[in-house]
């Protein structure tokens, strides 16, 4: 009889690479290529490929897990950043010109601009604060 054992959130998983590395359709039903994290270029020219007869969902590309963890949430949605490589290459663009920056050039960016992407994250802050006081009315 086969053993089974109850698996919990923090238990390492092996998942298929065939899962993993999984590029979708734009509605999600169809595989339409792999990309395995290592060069953006690689995804570049798969997307490339693809794109010439499907249209891929960049929402959800494979390896999340590469982006720095400082350009994820309010610096991939604002900049925007696709993915990125384990070298530190990422695939940047607003869907009508994709392109391939590395990391350090887009903290770069937000350094000039702000000063720092931590004082980005604060501006945002505080553009919230200043909506979410509009909406509360005078005092």
């Amino acid at each position: 009889m086969a053993e089974f054992r109850r698996r919990f959130s923090l238990d390492e998983s092996n998942l298929d690479p065939q899962l993993v590395n999984r590029i979708l359709s734009a509605d999600g039903d169809e595989t339409l290529g792999q990309w395995d994290g290592e060069s953006i270029q690689v995804l570049a020219d798969e997307l490339d490929r693809i794109e010439e007869h499907y249209d891929v969902n960049y929402n959800s590309l494979p390896h999340h897990k590469n982006m720095p963890e400082d350009l994820k949430d309010q610096v991939e949605k604002d900049y925007p950043v696709w993915a990125c490589d384990t070298q530190g290459m990422c695939l940047v663009g607003d869907g009508t010109e994709i392109r391939i920056e590395s990391a350090e050039f887009i903290r770069a960016e937000y350094t000039k601009k702000f000063g720092s992407i931590e004082a980005f994250k604060e501006h945002l802050r505080n553009e919230k604060q200043k909506f979410m006081d509009s909406l509360d009315g005078p005092s």
